[in-house]
């Protein structure tokens, strides 16, 4: 049974510990922040500085419509269980949590999610007391905040997913064809500018995904290779690291079903070792849609991504440190 906080400067603190975990965890990006490997983000929701959290967070949030899965807001305890949706209850052992109602506003991504809540998202209602008397709302665990920051990271992804899932199944979003600026898919592995001819004229398309495997390739060394066997290749394996890696150059719905289709089946067509660690690496903008990252999350797929700059002939490619170390020693790192 957890008791929901009656001390606001206590409660604060709770909260502030929360964010802080995020903060610590989460890859700065110019939309917000992302959990590496997860492809969870989330953002201050414009409340506050950029690169900062004031008093609200925006998990799975994006941008193209506006939207995002669910936002968790710094809680008013004089208002109790009637007031924001995010509330901090103590167990009986002293345990702090970050509790949210199951409750997911109608926007652009879906409808109302409220009495369903518990069946679209499988979670389950945790027990919760106000003044001594059982709530007479539905509260979620969000996190155990007596946790280190990647556990409790891990725990709001998990609670992230879960919403994203109900809002998928929930249904009744805004649905538009978009244009998204990306790169065009280079088919080899050597970074290379190309001309193409097209309706009204000639353009140069620049290979990305050549420039990003040879990047990749410096920074490992031999450790990435390219497997292949009957016209098919994967795009890298890092035996070392127990990781199988498909590069896309686009996080646009397409790029993830041809990635998710490769990483599925190249290894039984080409004969890899059984049981490796599949990775999506993507670009970090745009991010990734909340319902893609949680179809990948519910098939075992990592999400990784890199950063490109000085656009042009020759672009400058970065990975985050996370990354690079899953790549080094094979091992998560939050």
């Amino acid at each position: 049974m957890f008791e929901l906080l009656t001390d606001q400067a206590e409660s604060d603190l709770a909260y502030r510990h929360w964010v802080d975990a995020l903060l610590e965890v989460g890859e700065p990006e110019n939309y917000g922040w992302i959990i590496e490997s997860t492809g969870v983000v989330f953002s201050n929701y414009g409340h506050g500085e950029p690169g900062t959290v004031k008093d609200q967070v925006m998990l799975g949030a994006d941008p193209e419509f506006d939207s995002g899965v669910v936002k968790i807001v710094q809680p008013k305890t004089a208002q109790g269980e009637k007031g924001k949706l995010t509330a901090i209850g103590r167990d009986e052992a002293g345990t702090l949590v970050l509790l949210r109602q199951g409750w997911l506003k109608a926007n652009r991504l879906s409808k109302a999610v409220r009495e369903n809540f518990a069946e679209l998202t499988g979670l389950t209602p945790a027990d919760v007391a106000v003044a001594g008397e059982p709530s007479k709302r539905a509260w979620y665990v969000v996190a155990h905040l007596n946790r280190n920051a990647a556990e409790i990271v891990a725990q709001t992804v998990r609670f992230t997913l879960a919403s994203t899932r109900a809002r998928s199944a929930a249904g009744g979003g805004v649905s538009r064809e978009t244009s998204q600026n990306n790169y065009s898919f280079g088919l080899d592995e050597k970074g290379r500018t190309t001309k193409v001819t097209r309706t009204g004229g000639t353009a140069e398309i620049c290979a990305l995904q050549g420039y990003v495997w040879q990047a990749l390739k410096k920074k490992v060394g031999d450790r990435l290779s390219k497997p292949g066997k009957s016209g098919f290749a994967v795009d890298g394996l890092i035996a070392s690291a127990n990781l199988v890696l498909e590069i896309k150059t686009g996080t646009t719905p397409n790029d993830v079903y041809t990635g998710t289709g490769q990483l599925k089946l190249y290894p039984s067509i080409i004969g890899l070792d059984a049981g490796l660690d599949p990775i999506l690496l993507l670009p970090d903008s745009p991010p990734l849609k909340p319902a893609l990252a949680a179809g990948l999350a519910a098939n075992g797929i990592e999400v990784y991504t890199y950063s490109v700059g000085n656009i042009g002939k020759r672009p400058k490619i970065e990975f985050s440190e996370a990354f690079l170390a899953r790549c080094l020693d094979g091992a998560k790192h939050k």
